[in-house]
């Protein structure tokens, strides 16, 4: 499973289930509605991944000012607005697993569901996650965020900010680097570029 985001190349392992939210068609509805959302969110074994990436380096030969300098005048705004789009994902999943649960053959299927292994199929994948959900200990924050320069005070006020906000959500919020993808198995990074 590959996806390019923000100029960086991620590849998952076959252990991963992936989707890639952002593009999916329950987010084009949602969003519609006002809600934000992660980039993509995965499923690795019995826990629910949040990503979300930015990258603030320039990519390109016309930008002339480092995209970073929002944020390091004000780190506060830039974790609330990360957590706004953990906290819209969560209720969209939780939106999604209502619809489906509308559904007869749904809701008839749904304990089926919960015993095979979860997969990209709609219902399988929705079903899981949100039944993932429910226990937040078992919900991952990881916020992927690369900068021209080593800014390892930011990085840490971000993340520390940002494990707070999200305490009642999520287990654990995690900054990552492109130097550092090494913490996570089956997860390989590189720049797109």
């Amino acid at each position: 499973m590959e996806f390019i985001e923000s100029g960086l190349h991620f590849r998952f392992s076959e252990e991963w289930v992936i989707k890639k939210y952002d593009a999916h068609r329950f987010y084009k509805g949602l969003s519609g509605s006002g809600l934000k959302g992660v980039d993509f969110l995965g499923v690795l074994g019995e826990e629910l991944f949040l990503f979300e990436i930015k990258n603030f380096r320039r990519r390109h030969d016309w930008q002339e000012e480092n995209p970073l300098e929002a944020i390091l005048a004000r780190p506060a705004d830039f974790v609330e607005t990360i957590a706004y789009k953990v906290e819209d994902t969560l209720l969209a999943i939780d939106a999604i697993w209502q619809y489906y649960n509308r559904k007869w053959l749904f809701r008839r299927l749904l304990p089926a569901l919960h015993l095979l292994p979860v997969t990209e199929n709609d219902w399988r994948f929705w079903a899981r996650a949100y039944a993932i959900m429910q226990t937040p200990e078992q919900v991952k924050v990881v916020l992927w965020m690369e900068t021209e320069q080593a800014r390892p005070a930011l990085m840490k006020e971000v993340e520390t900010l940002l494990a707070e906000r999200l305490k009642e959500r999520a287990a654990s919020v995690r900054l990552a680097l492109l130097s550092d993808y090494g913490f996570m198995d089956g997860l390989e990074v590189a720049s797109g570029e």
